[in-house]
């Protein structure tokens, strides 16, 4: 009893839903990884934006000799001859003060361009999310029609039961039979090939989502109804709207060049000679002070830079603009297309319980005689097309919402 319970457990079937589908397939995409690693990747550049304010040291040094050196016009006594020959080494220290807000710009401008990278990953994430729907749904369509035909398979097999008695006893010819015979043949195949299909579908969707959903159970999502309007919060929006933004820094940041910068230098060492040039001796040196840069006919440029990037922004709002119609154009017709499915499939009730209906009577009137054994097949067969399109209509109708969601950047 033990082994069977575990046998029993190991092999039971597992409901999967298409939101875990989506999870497991966003849990091992490369886009996550890449969102990840952009993260990390945004500290270091916040870091090199602002690492021109980490003081500069560098360890300087110079042996020379030269071909002249200064001299007074008239000998004093006490006063060497400068040497040709000098020795110096020493420190050199670099201090930015003030940049012009180059650092503030640079960082925001990062900001900016990470939150784009981003968005642009969960685009493609979004793409991948809606891959997994296509294929589920795909998936719950072959499974209904696969129900529907096993379910006409069995109703099938007792007809042919009782025509089977009927022709022993004589009632009917064999032909009848041959013909139901056949047609439960193709119900076989169509089911053959329905698995196949399912089958193919599952190793797409255990790809896409890192499991084995070989033995998995599939349920009909629960989607609710989205509003009837053309409002969209699509992450092509916060795209456009940061590039937008990253153009005015890159106009500050060209801007912040005509500004005056200050920096503290200095310098300290040991050598021959020192700053005071009459002296042979070795000894130490230093100084220190504050050095300022004002760009004086740099503005032309800038203000060229600043004409090209007011082009720029004229071209992104122009494509924002575009895209917009577009979007609303393609929700509103989402829209329609869901309220003709949703007409569609209330008509579909009707038609398949019309055509159950028939149905039976037909399967009374074939064993009574009344009619042909083709009459029953092309009534069964356009019972069972009413069932498809049916279900296909249902499942066409749950995609259109879920491609409502995504025009309306709420997958």
């Amino acid at each position: 009893m033990v082994i069977l319970l575990c046998t029993s457990f190991l092999s039971a079937q597992t409901i999967v839903t298409i939101e875990e589908c989506q999870q497991w397939s966003v849990a091992q995409s490369s886009a996550n990884v890449q969102k990840s690693l952009n993260q990390q990747l945004l500290k270091v550049k916040l870091n090199d934006a602002t690492s021109h304010y980490y003081p500069s040291v560098e360890v300087a040094g110079v042996i020379s000799f030269q071909s002249d050196v200064p001299q007074l016009p008239l000998s004093v006594a006490g006063v060497e001859k400068i040497s040709r020959d000098q020795y110096q080494i020493g420190l050199e220290l670099y201090q930015v003060i003030f940049d012009g807000g180059k650092a503030i710009y640079n960082r925001r401008y990062e900001f900016l361009a990470n939150d784009t990278e981003i968005s642009k990953l969960d685009l493609t994430i979004n793409t991948m999310k809606e891959q997994v729907i296509s294929l589920y749904i795909n998936l719950l369509i072959i499974e209904k029609q696969y129900a529907i035909l096993t379910n006409v398979e069995k109703t099938m097999t007792e007809q042919l039961d009782q025509l089977r008695i009927m022709l022993k006893e004589g009632i009917i010819y064999g032909n009848a039979v041959s013909h139901l015979e056949v047609e439960q043949l193709k119900i076989e195949q169509q089911k053959g090939e329905l698995k196949a299909t399912k089958e193919s579908i599952i190793s797409s969707l255990s790809i896409l989502t890192g499991k084995d959903l070989s033995n998995a159970v599939f349920v009909v999502p629960d989607v609710g109804d989205e509003e009837a309007n053309t409002e969209s919060s699509r992450l092509e929006y916060t795209i456009f709207k940061n590039e937008i933004s990253a153009l005015d820094y890159q106009r500050k940041l060209h801007y912040a060049n005509t500004i005056p910068q200050i920096s503290l230098v200095g310098l300290g060492g040991y050598g021959r000679t020192t700053f005071n040039i009459f002296s042979n001796k070795f000894d130490w040196f230093y100084y220190v002070g504050l050095t300022f840069r004002i760009p004086v006919i740099n503005w032309a440029r800038t203000a060229g830079v600043g004409n090209i990037i007011n082009l720029q922004k004229s071209i992104l709002e122009a494509q924002k603009s575009d895209f917009e119609k577009e979007n609303k154009i393609a929700i509103q017709e989402k829209l329609n297309e869901i309220q003709r499915l949703e007409e569609l499939v209330r008509l579909d009730k009707k038609i398949t319980d019309k055509y159950e209906a028939i149905t039976a009577t037909y399967r009374i009137q074939l064993v009574n005689g009344t009619i042909t054994v083709y009459d029953y097949i092309k009534q069964q067969n356009d019972e069972i097309q009413s069932l498809i399109n049916q279900e296909v209509h249902t499942f066409q109708l749950l995609k259109a919402k879920y491609e409502l969601k995504a025009l309306k950047g709420k997958l």
